[in-house]
């Protein structure tokens, strides 16, 4: 196996121990047995335990801000809000990486302190997007029923957040659909033009 194709399959070992068991349950010798490989070839390539769990949140934050930014720059579908095509694309992203959107929304215990330096980052990044599609659609929001941007996006990014974690702690009742539609609901009367 080649040194990158190596690295990949202990980062999603280590990605699946922490989404099976949480943080607490990684160590090096059970993600060499995991890998069949030796704890050597892990500090090789890592160092040591906290790197290697800092690498593996590194990866999973850009790969689910990646989706996030493309999720966000999706284009609604007739009738379709901005922000319902938005949490349209996220639950995407959240349907095929589970682990991943598990662990940055839904972070448990034991681990290392720059997943909590990395949420903030994303709740950072999410307020920027938010608060730059409310820019464009209008710059003064005056015309809007909600002029608040600051409470609107704040509003907004917990929405966001809450129907992820529902769609991540029982998709059988929180369907895409359901979601959706609880999206377009707030997101009409939220934004729903002054007199309409």
């Amino acid at each position: 196996m080649s040194v990158g194709l190596r690295r990949e399959q202990i980062l999603d070992t280590v990605r699946d121990l922490v989404d099976a068991e949480g943080f607490h349950a990684v160590s090096l010798d059970r993600v060499a047995k995991a890998c069949g490989i030796t704890r050597t070839l892990i500090y090789q390539q890592f160092g040591n335990l906290p790197a290697l769990l800092l690498a593996m949140v590194d990866r999973e934050f850009g790969r689910a801000a990646a989706a996030f930014l493309a999720a966000g720059s999706r284009p609604p579908a007739p009738g379709q809000s901005r922000f319902a095509a938005g949490v349209a694309g996220v639950l995407e992203a959240v349907d095929a990486a589970p682990a991943t959107w598990r662990m940055l929304l839904m972070p448990g215990q034991g681990g290392p302190p720059e997943l909590y330096s990395r949420l903030d980052e994303a709740r950072a990044l999410t307020r920027a997007h938010m608060d730059a599609a409310l820019q464009a659609a209008d710059p003064a929001l005056t015309s809007l029923a909600n002029p608040d941007r600051e409470l609107a996006i704040a509003l907004l990014r917990a929405l966001s957040e809450e129907l992820v974690r529902l769609r991540l702690r029982d998709p059988d009742a929180y369907t895409v659909e359901r979601l959706l539609a609880q999206a377009e609901f707030f997101a009409r009367a939220m934004f729903r033009r002054r007199g309409g």
